[in-house]
């Protein structure tokens, strides 16, 4: 009878114990749910599509935006070598033609002469390709020579002049590629870069940028709308420019609406451009862009008749 109390006994301590850590627990945590559950905490409600936002009150569209400039070009060999010398430095104006930098040209010197030297060559072979054409033909005129002797001699006056015109092909070429090895500004600007310098190798494939022409006699405002903006922004209005690191304001008429929607973010680009004569404005610049003439649309009419004039039955 003893031996099977005490089993009882230690049977039950386990679950006694077991029952006193669930009462501490329950008292430690509030409940998930029920009265005494704490409340969920809210989440703020996002709109992932747009970057759009609509300013309290005036009801206009705002955006951020960024500068860029009207033309830019990352110049590179069009050719590989070795950078004979780079003739510009950061902050230079240049002027549409003026050279930037050049290759060695010592190899492409050789073959301009080299190709010069056999049109010299070829030349020389159509002046006796020439003398044997005309004393054949006198020749031939008298009887005095086989039609077989004239005709080789009239074919080889024609491969001989033949000869000349591959050879002027020749140099033509040799001049073009020694005219490769010196790289001039495509359009007037400032260089606002110099990666490269005197010495350096530089490669056509894959192209290596030796400098950075940006024209900034004009300045592009881009800014990107949710696609819902198009029915409130036209291209013949204008946008309020804020530049907050010059504190200045600026109203730019837009230049163009790009005509496609990005299909990842469901946004189009707005273009205006800014003139930028005292060249105050930088390429890549943060502005905040609203729309004044951005009104928000009416809404349409009720098809429901209003109460005052339902008929009622008498």
């Amino acid at each position: 009878m003893n031996r099977v109390f005490l089993a009882v006994a230690a049977l039950s301590l386990p679950m006694l114990f077991t029952a006193c850590k669930q009462s501490d627990a329950a008292e430690k945590f509030a409940p998930a749910t029920g009265s005494g559950a704490p409340p969920l905490p809210s989440l703020p409600k996002l709109d992932s599509n747009s970057p759009t936002e609509m300013a309290s009150g005036d009801q206009m569209l705002r955006a951020n935006g960024t500068t860029q400039a009207l033309h830019q070009a990352e110049l590179g060999p069009k050719m590989s070598g070795v950078l004979a010398a780079v003739l510009v430095e950061e902050g230079d104006k240049v002027r549409k033609g003026q050279p930037l930098f050049r290759l060695e040209a010592n190899a492409v010197g050789l073959a301009v002469k080299q190709a010069q030297a056999g049109l010299a060559q070829a030349k020389v072979g159509q002046s006796q390709a020439e003398i044997d054409y005309n004393r054949t033909k006198g020749l031939f005129d008298q009887g005095a020579v086989a039609p077989a002797v004239w005709d080789q001699a009239r074919l080889g006056f024609e491969r001989a002049q033949v000869a000349v015109q591959q050879a002027q092909v020749a140099v033509s070429t040799a001049q073009n590629t020694a005219g490769d090895t010196t790289v001039v500004a495509p359009f007037a600007g400032i260089i606002t870069s110099k990666r490269k310098s005197t010495g350096e190798t530089v490669t056509m494939m894959p192209p290596t940028t030796v400098v950075v022409v940006q024209d900034l006699s004009k300045i592009e405002v881009r800014v990107k709308l949710a696609e819902s903006a198009l029915s409130r922004v036209k291209a013949d209005s204008s946008m309020k420019v804020h530049f907050a690191s010059l504190n200045a304001d600026r109203d730019v008429p837009i230049e163009r609406i790009n005509p496609s929607v990005d299909p990842l973010n469901r946004t189009v680009e707005i273009v205006g451009v800014i003139p930028n004569d005292d060249r105050s404005l930088k390429a890549g610049m943060l502005v905040d862009v609203t729309f004044p003439q951005a009104q928000t649309p009416a809404a349409a009419p009720s098809t429901t008749p209003s109460a005052s004039t339902v008929a009622t039955k008498p």
